[in-house]
């Protein structure tokens, strides 16, 4: 029997992270061709995965304007600061892209729109066309990413071959393109909220269904569920103490990307609310786990509040504590996803950009006199729970509609 060929592709961090569970998974099957066209920095998590792949290097040689895509990959690469990717890669990556950008708006205007959005400009559907013609394959898969993995899908709906699209997250942003009809035969994503997003966007229920996100199945393994005793004994926790856990971020004046302005304080107005709340609770006790990138000046902690080693364990400490507080943390995601409950300081400038509250993750507070209240309630049990799909088993879900679009 000929084998089901299915082709995934990946950008690197999160997108390659979620599929990679995945991919294991269906490389156990024999009946099935795997094929990973791994993107940028995806290759070094596919290497340490043990898992063969396909870089842009490995497809430009044999277009038939190989030399003008690595021409254009030259001199794009020359111009950039020297990056972890091989040097081999981004020229066939960035020439490639440049390459069906001048096709399609010529030479000048090429320049200027790389000129003005840089990378953002590429959406190589040309090329991806071309390399699924090449394979043949049976099914695509992709994430939300855009630019290739966009291209990819698109590329398949022009060919008539079914695909997949898995989001990480909540497609804020990509759901202006995620959500138009014909996009994907198949949409996986994080929770009912999104999905009540994407069918407000016009999809068909049917099209799109709540799976989780692979990435986060290790969260609900056995011996980190079984690790809330060690921990709580480690800390000098009694059962009967109801323990908060800060998780903290760096707030910057201005967000990068729009002009929200922010509040560099924030992060210590919140730890200090905290402590202050932790005073008037005799059973409260305080855990304060500072970002990596966080730099904070020691100081003397009030009593039953500690500053958390950055080095434990998170997703044991997250089994171990009562109640998560978070401004815009995939903590707090984290959290949510083994059933904790979640309190979110939205006065972030990144609150737009991970809206815990309003996708009924968290227990949301406007402002920090409201924090106490909020707090409470959660300990007391009326925080949101299980509105995001984290019982571990996202890998099999996506799996099994994988197995059943190319049955």
């Amino acid at each position: 029997m000929e084998k089901k060929k299915i082709f995934f592709v990946a950008y690197g961090a999160g997108h390659i992270g979620m599929l990679i569970p995945v991919i294991h998974q269906l490389r156990k099957d024999a009946s099935l061709d795997i094929v990973v066209l791994g993107l940028t920095t995806a290759r070094d998590k596919l290497e340490a995965a043990g898992i063969p792949y396909l870089g842009y290097s490995d497809l430009i040689k044999a277009m038939d304007n190989y030399a003008q895509v690595k021409a254009y990959g030259e001199r794009l690469v020359a111009a950039l600061p020297a990056g972890t990717v091989p040097v081999e890669e981004s020229v066939a990556y960035l020439g490639a892209n440049y390459a069906e950008l001048v096709q399609a708006f010529g030479e000048a205007a090429a320049a200027a729109r790389y000129h003005s959005e840089g990378r953002q400009a590429y959406l190589p559907v040309n090329f991806m066309k071309r390399v699924l013609e090449k394979y043949q394959p049976d099914l695509v898969v992709a994430t939300n990413s855009p630019r290739t993995e966009r291209a990819a899908i698109v590329a398949a709906g022009a060919l008539a071959i079914p695909a997949l699209c898995l989001v990480d997250l909540f497609a804020l942003q990509e759901v202006a393109w995620i959500g138009e009809p014909g996009y994907a035969d198949r949409i996986c994503v994080l929770s009912q909220a999104v999905k009540d997003m994407f069918v407000a966007h016009g999809r068909q229920d049917s099209e799109v269904v709540v799976t989780g996100n692979p990435a986060f199945d290790p969260l609900s393994a056995p011996g980190l569920v079984g690790a809330r005793e060690s921990v709580r004994q480690a800390h000098g926790w009694s059962e009967d103490d109801k323990v908060i856990l800060f998780a903290s971020q760096v707030e910057p004046l201005k967000h990068p990307f729009n002009d929200l302005k922010g509040n560099s304080e924030l992060p210590r107005d919140i730890e200090r609310a905290l402590c202050r709340i932790v005073e008037k609770h005799s059973n409260y006790r305080l855990i304060v786990r500072h970002h990596p990138s966080e730099t904070v000046e020691p100081a003397a902690m009030p009593a039953r509040v500690e500053i958390g080693d950055k080095s434990e364990n998170l997703a044991a400490l997250l089994h171990s504590v009562d109640v998560v507080v978070v401004m815009s943390s995939t903590v707090g995601l984290e959290a949510a996803l083994i059933g904790k409950p979640v309190v979110s300081v939205d006065m972030s400038v990144f609150t737009p950009d991970a809206p815990y509250a309003e996708m009924g993750i968290s227990l949301g507070v406007g402002k920090l006199d409201a924090l106490e209240a909020a707090v409470d309630k959660a300990i007391a049990g009326g925080a949101p729970n299980g509105a995001v799909c984290g019982d571990g088993k996202a890998t099999a879900r996506i799996v099994a509609e994988i197995k059943a679009t190319i049955a």
